[in-house]
C-alpha cells in the first residue's frame, strides 16, 4: 500500500504538498462543514487522482496526523497494490428507512472474499443504530465492520457526503475491502467514569427515554447534575448514558435533546427498553487514556500502514484545549511512520471490544488500520 496525504484550502487550494499519487483507486476526503468552493475541490481531486474512487465526508474538526483542523479539506489517497476494492454509494430520504438502507450496503458489498466494509453514512436523518443493524443482518460474521457518522460541527442538523461528487445530504458510503493480502484491525474505547446505580430503563420510543426505574428521566438526570442542571442541554455531554450488555460491555450515548414538557431526553442512538444504565461523567485523563486503549487494540498489525480515526464532537468539546492529546496518545501507541486520518463526528461505528458484532457508539475514541502484506 501506498499513501499520500494532502491538505486543500478555499483560499489556496494545495498547502504545502501537491498531489503525485496518481495511480490511486481510493481517495478519502475529510471536510470542513462550512468549507466553500468545494465544486473547486472535487476538480482538484479529479485531476490529480484520475483513477481513483473520491469518497467525501462532512466533520466537526478534520485529522491529519497529530493535527486537527477546521474549514479544510484532508485528503488521503491510497494505492493498493494487491487488494481490490468497491466503492458503493446508498441514498436515505427518511429516518424509517435505515435499517433497510444497511440491509442493501451489505448486499451490494457481498463476496466471497469480502474482509471488511468502510462507512462513512450521513450523520442526522439516519439513525445509526438501525443502519448497523440491516449491516449485521446481511455481513458474514467474519467481515470487519467500522466507519463513522458524518459531523456539522456539534450543530446536529445537516451533514454531508458524497461518491464521486460534490458532498450531499442524504448519502451512505461504503468501501469494501476484499481478499487476503491486507490485514485490518479495530479498535474502539471511551475512557468516561461511571457514576450512580444502575438503573432500568422502563419507558422508551427508539432513541427518547422517558423513565429509569419508573422514575421521570429528565428529573433523575438533573438529581444527579446538581448545580450543573441549569446548564442543560449543553452540560449533557459532560454526562453521557452508558447502555451495559448482558456480557459486560457498554455502550455510550450522547444527549442530544431535553424536552421540559414530556420530562424526556432524546440521545444519539437508541436506548431499548429494559435495558441495564448508568450515568457516566467526563474525566480529562481517562478520556486520553481511552484513546490510547483503542490503539492498544489495533496491536496485533505491527507498524500499519493507515490509521482512520474517529472521534466523537462530544470528546472534542469536553477535552477543549487537551484535544490534541488524544492524538499523541494513538501516535505515541501505534507509531510515527503511519498515515493518519480521520474526523470528529456524530457517533462511530464498530465492533464491540471482544466481539465481532459491529454497533454504534458515541463518545468514544474508534480506530481502523490497515496494511498490505
Amino acid at each position: 500500500m501506498k499513501t499520500e496525504q494532502c491538505i486543500w484550502s478555499a483560499e489556496t487550494h494545495w498547502n504545502s504538498k501537491t498531489p503525485s499519487l496518481a495511480s490511486a483507486q481510493l481517495v478519502l476526503c475529510f471536510i470542513g462543514i462550512d468549507l466553500k468552493n468545494q465544486s473547486d475541490l472535487f476538480s482538484d481531486l479529479k485531476s490529480a487522482y484520475p483513477a481513483a474512487d473520491i469518497v467525501f465526508c462532512s466533520t466537526a474538526g478534520e485529522i491529519a496526523g497529530d493535527q486537527i483542523l477546521d474549514h479544510s479539506a484532508v485528503c488521503t489517497a491510497l494505492f493498493l497494490e494487491k487488494t481490490k476494492i468497491k466503492v458503493h454509494r446508498q441514498t436515505i430520504r427518511h429516518t424509517d428507512d435505515s435499517f433497510s438502507c444497511g440491509q442493501d450496503l451489505a448486499d451490494a458489498m457481498k463476496a466471497d472474499d469480502l474482509k471488511s466494509i468502510f462507512i462513512l453514512s450521513e450523520g442526522t436523518i439516519t439513525n445509526g443504530d438501525y443502519l448497523i443493524q440491516g449491516v449485521n443482518q446481511n455481513t458474514e460474521k467474519n467481515v470487519l465492520v467500522t466507519g463513522g457518522l458524518a459531523g456539522d460541527s456539534g450543530r446536529f442538523t445537516q451533514t454531508f457526503v458524497g461518491v464521486n461528487e460534490v458532498a450531499q445530504p442524504g448519502v451512505i458510503a461504503a468501501v469494501g475491502f476484499y481478499g487476503d493480502s491486507i490485514q485490518i484491525s479495530h479498535g474502539s474505547q471511551g475512557g468516561w467514569t461511571e457514576f450512580g446505580p444502575v438503573r432500568t430503563v422502563t419507558s422508551s420510543e427508539k432513541n427518547v427515554l422517558f423513565t429509569l426505574d419508573n422514575i421521570n428521566a429528565l428529573e433523575l438526570y438533573k438529581r444527579y447534575l446538581g448545580e450543573r442542571a441549569d446548564e442543560l442541554p449543553g452540560a449533557a455531554l459532560l454526562f453521557p448514558l452508558c447502555i451495559i450488555g448482558d456480557d459486560g460491555s457498554m455502550l455510550v450515548r450522547t444527549i442530544l435533546s431535553i424536552d421540559e414538557a414530556t420530562g424526556s431526553m432524546t440521545f444519539a442512538g437508541n436506548i431499548p427498553t429494559q435495558a441495564k444504565v448508568q450515568f457516566m461523567m467526563a474525566n480529562f485523563d481517562h478520556l486520553i487514556e481511552g484513546a490510547e486503549m483503542a490503539a492498544a487494540q489495533n496491536d496485533k498489525i505491527e507498524s500499519p500502514e493507515l490509521a482512520i480515526l474517529i472521534s466523537c464532537v462530544g470528546r472534542r468539546i469536553v477535552l477543549g484545549q487537551r484535544t490534541e492529546e488524544e492524538l499523541d496518545a494513538v501516535i505515541e501507541r501505534i507509531g510515527d511512520q503511519t498515515t493518519y486520518c480521520g474526523f470528529y463526528s456524530n457517533g462511530e461505528i464498530s465492533p464491540l471490544k471482544e466481539s465481532v458484532t459491529c454497533a454504534l457508539h458515541n463518545q468514544t475514541m474508534t480506530i481502523t488500520t490497515f496494511k498490505e502484506i
